[in-house]
């Protein structure tokens, strides 16, 4: 048997939301305020469920990042995740590299773009948000955002043996969130850090 290890990011393997801390690298917690100001009728929208999770995102990191071509985009990623490997949750991050040194698949399942979380855990794999660039960030994602069902959607893309062969594998699963529901009800083993 085989042992898959999918694990979400945000406030999962780390302890802090990594798009609110890139942005704060970026512009401050007065500019994030800023930020989060200018959107907010959005916001409000959106937690009525009127106005997409997808569209929020993409607004609040166009207004942020919409000047910044993907090279640019990559490197501040680059020098974000050198600063910020502390954010990592040290307890799963070492299950998870155990797992790996073990032969098993570690991958990472997460609606934060891959831009920066490939970055900040380079050793394993990412399914995330992917962002469009032409030549700067549009205020587009390339997929839909990497949230809930999307998350087994991308999982059934990347390892379609999954739907074929599933008596081969054995899947464990870690989230947090609403988000992750769909992902932790898939796998074999669920576990939720809090």
């Amino acid at each position: 048997m085989y042992n898959l290890f999918f694990s979400d990011f945000d406030g999962t393997l780390t302890t802090k939301d990594s798009m609110m801390s890139i942005i704060i690298y970026q512009r401050g917690r007065f500019g994030l305020v800023f930020a989060l100001l200018r959107i907010f009728p959005l916001l409000i929208l959106m937690f009525m469920g009127r106005y997409s999770n997808q569209r929020t995102k993409e607004r609040l990191l166009h207004h942020c990042f919409g000047r910044m071509t993907e090279e640019e985009f990559n490197t501040f990623c680059q020098r974000f995740a050198d600063s910020h490997r502390h954010i990592l949750r040290k307890d799963l991050y070492d299950r998870l590299m155990e797992a790996k040194k073990n032969g098993n698949e570690v991958v990472v399942v997460t609606a934060s773009p891959e831009n920066w979380v490939s970055r900040l855990v380079p050793e394993f794999k990412v399914l995330g948000t992917k962002m469009e660039f032409s030549p700067c960030f549009t205020g587009r994602f390339l997929t839909p955002n990497c949230y809930a069902q999307e998350k087994v959607n991308r999982i059934l893309e990347a390892y379609p043996e999954l739907k074929t062969d599933r008596n081969r594998y054995r899947v464990t699963a870690f989230g947090d969130s609403r988000g992750d529901k769909e992902m932790l009800e898939f796998a074999d083993e669920r576990i939720t850090i809090s």
